[in-house]
């Protein structure tokens, strides 16, 4: 078996064109005759929740860590950084599947760069739209996976 990790962007960062190219990546890389989804069931939607469907279409197995709450590191709680670090352990090869540029109308909080991507030496902090999913893909590959970067334009 091979444990496929599938991370990136909210739902609300994707217009319907890119939400589509990115499902038709994730049905990709879940193709494998061995995968195993690992993912963490983001409470906005998007990459994570499509993996998760398509893994449940296509019947494959999955882990998911799905956060206890929705906060970074709560004391005595199982949140976003937990889980983005079990994610990381458990892939053999971790997949963040990002978007090129903000969609128009978006109206979350928006940075200039992935200020993830800066922290780390001949990443492209300026090519993607800030994800989760860059940090836990940088923290993969510090537990020595591959950490793959998908831009959808």
């Amino acid at each position: 078996m091979t444990n496929i990790g599938i991370v990136g962007a909210e739902a609300a960062k994707f217009t319907p064109d890119t939400a589509a190219k990115a499902k038709a990546l994730i049905r990709e890389l879940l193709s494998a005759p061995d995968a195993v989804l690992v993912s963490g069931r983001c409470p906005l939607g998007g990459i994570d929740v499509w993996a998760e469907e398509l893994a449940d279409e296509l019947c494959i197995p999955k882990i998911i860590h799905a956060p206890e709450v929705n906060q970074w590191d709560p004391p005595g709680r199982y949140g976003f950084k937990a889980r983005n670090l079990d994610i990381a352990r458990d892939s053999d090869i971790l997949h963040n599947i990002v978007v090129e540029v903000y969609p128009l109308g978006y109206t979350g909080r928006t940075f200039m760069i992935c200020y993830h991507c800066a922290r780390v030496p001949g990443r492209d902090p300026e090519g993607h739209v800030k994800s989760g999913g860059c940090w836990t893909a940088i923290k993969a590959m510090e537990c020595g996976k591959e950490a793959v970067w998908h831009v959808i334009a």
